[in-house]
Order: C-alpha cells, then structure tokens, then sequence
C-alpha cells in the first residue's frame, strides 16, 4: 500500500533526477484526489517540496487552498516574497519575474522558485539548454514562449542569483529549468 510519505519520496527523487539533469522529462505518474484545474504533476510536486516553513503564493484560490491543508505551506499575499510561485502558464505575469527574491550574495538560495503548470513539454517551441548537468546541449520543446525565458534569462544573468523554474504539463511531464542553466530559443 502506498501512503502520501511514500509518494512523495518517489517523487522528491524524480525532482532531483530532473534538476540535476536540465531538460530531462520525468512523468510523474503516482495519483491524487486533485480539486483544482492544475495538473497532478504539478500538485504533487507542490506537496513534495512545501511544509510548514515554506511561504508560497498563488493566485488560484482553490490551489492556495488545497496546499495550505495539504502541506502546511504558508500562503503569502505579495509574491514577490513567497519561497514559490504556483501558476498556470496562462496567469503569469512579467512582474512573477521582475519582483520576485532572488537572493543576495551571501544568501543566494534565498530566491523563489516558479512552479509553472504550462500547455505542452514535448511540443511547441524550441530550445537550446546548455550549463550544469548538460554535456554538450539538450535540445527541448515547450509551449511555454520564448518571450518569459527572456525575462527568466534576465533575472539569473548574475549568478548565483536568480530563479529556478519547475515546468509540469496536462499529461504529468515535469521538467526543472535551475538558475545555472543557459536557455536559448532556436
């Protein structure tokens, strides 16, 4: 029998196994009784790496909701000091980018992280990643567009400051995009 501690240690490493390979698509196929219009993917995840001293800001009630009961995360009013952003593609907004924390100098790990749910990993638009974690290049497609890695890109010209960016989709894809990484459109 699976229990949600064991679930989401399945999970945590499918996230390590993402994040320390850029590009690399995880699926994450465990089940939830999910009551928002997000994906489980992105649900999950959410439920893997918020506790009770995590802060986190999401525009969609029934989301923000269901992560303050289901993992004691603190919901934050002014996103531009939550330790994550929970979002759909379709609300993002420039300023998710632009005010966020990204850490200081002394505290870089002190930034947010954007949890994404967007459209399609695997069709859409395409990219070069290339950095930490990534041999040579890896060559992806997002429908997420080119316009928001530009601000993401911006953000963490300054390393070891910036953001890292959790991308789920509809069919349970995960795809984490960390600060190091050099996004490229083709």
């Amino acid at each position: 029998m699976n229990t949600i501690v064991h679930t989401t240690q399945q999970i945590y490493r499918q996230l390590i196994n993402a994040a320390s390979r850029p590009g690399h698509v995880e699926i994450i196929t465990e089940d939830v009784k999910n009551y928002t219009d997000f994906s489980n993917a992105a649900l999950l995840t959410a439920m893997t790496l918020f506790d009770n001293e995590i802060s986190f800001y999401s525009a969609d009630k029934t989301m923000r909701q269901e992560l303050k009961v289901l993992t004691g995360g603190l919901p934050n009013k002014d996103y531009s000091s939550a330790d994550f952003l929970v979002t759909k593609e379709a609300d993002l907004k420039a300023e998710y980018f632009k005010e966020v924390m990204t850490g200081v100098l002394i505290s870089p790990e002190k930034s947010a992280t954007l949890l994404i749910d967007i459209e399609s990993i695997g069709k859409g638009q395409a990219y070069r990643l290339s950095g930490p974690g990534i041999k040579e290049s890896t060559d992806i497609q997002l429908s997420f567009p080119s316009s928001w890695f530009a601000l993401r890109n911006e953000v963490c010209k300054e390393f070891p400051l910036g953001i890292d960016l959790i991308l789920t989709d509809k069919e349970n894809n995960t795809m984490v995009i960390p600060r190091t990484t050099k996004v490229e459109v083709l």
